[in-house]
């Protein structure tokens, strides 16, 4: 038999339309389940508190910046505990879910039951750690917390079982007249008296409603990619199907 690639040679043998359909049906499904993780990811981190037009707060809370100075936490009764080295602080960055149900038995030293409609929690849910990591229930928490309709501000917190000292205060922002989490500026806490707070200017939150604020051209350019991407595959995957 011949050794070349003839008509009965030993070439390279070409993918029939079957495998091509088969490849471009992978391909499409695999976009699909893409778009389908994003879609959950997105409304997890997007869909509002409260079901009215007037939710000034997402679902989720992304903490960072912690980490670049230490911090010396206070006691819910201002007394001062051992300082965090900015390592240790950087553990306190992650992602914070909305829990309308929080609960823990040392929260009422903090913030009152009849004051609780005052106060919005989110618990530490993803790449956030707690400074007690041997305790049975240990919750490391955002608090928001609305003293009167004027003064706003956020606490970030860590509550301890059987500790004299939780909740554990590691810092807070400036008060603000409406309840907010993009205007904030984040401070260290003091036990009060001639100690005073110093600013922490690398902490902020973000959330998933700022990537729908068009206020970059950074954001303009990403939403015009991915717009042009999406059409361009749908007219890709018209064209195999026609």
């Amino acid at each position: 038999p011949p050794l070349g690639g003839g008509a009965r040679g030993g070439g390279p043998a070409r993918a029939g339309p079957g495998a091509s359909a088969a490849m471009g049906g992978g391909t499409q499904a695999l976009v699909a389940t893409v778009l389908i993780v994003v879609v959950l990811v997105t409304t997890w981190l997007v869909v509002p508190t409260e079901q009215t037009l007037a939710a000034v707060f997402p679902n989720v809370m992304i903490l960072r910046g912690m980490g670049v100075v230490g911090l010396e936490p206070i006691s819910f009764d201002n007394t001062t505990l051992p300082e965090l080295s900015a390592a240790e602080a950087s553990s306190l960055n992650g992602f914070y879910q909305f829990d309308p149900l929080f609960y823990h038995k040392t929260f009422d030293r903090f913030v009152q039951w009849e004051d609780r409609d005052k106060a919005m929690v989110w618990s530490c849910t993803l790449f956030c750690t707690p400074m007690n990591r041997s305790a049975p229930d240990v919750k490391l928490a955002m608090l928001h917390l609305s003293p009167d309709n004027k003064r706003n501000l956020w606490y970030l917190i860590e509550l301890r079982d059987d500790d004299v000292n939780s909740p554990i205060i590691y810092a807070r922002t400036k008060y603000r007249k409406s309840p907010t989490y993009r205007d904030t500026k984040w401070l260290t806490v003091t036990p009060g008296g001639e100690v005073k707070p110093k600013d922490l200017p690398d902490v902020h939150i973000i959330t998933g409603w700022d990537a729908f604020r068009f206020d970059t051209p950074v954001k303009w350019a990403v939403t015009g990619v991915l717009v042009a991407a999406v059409v361009i595959w749908w007219r890709m995957a018209k064209e195999k199907d026609d």
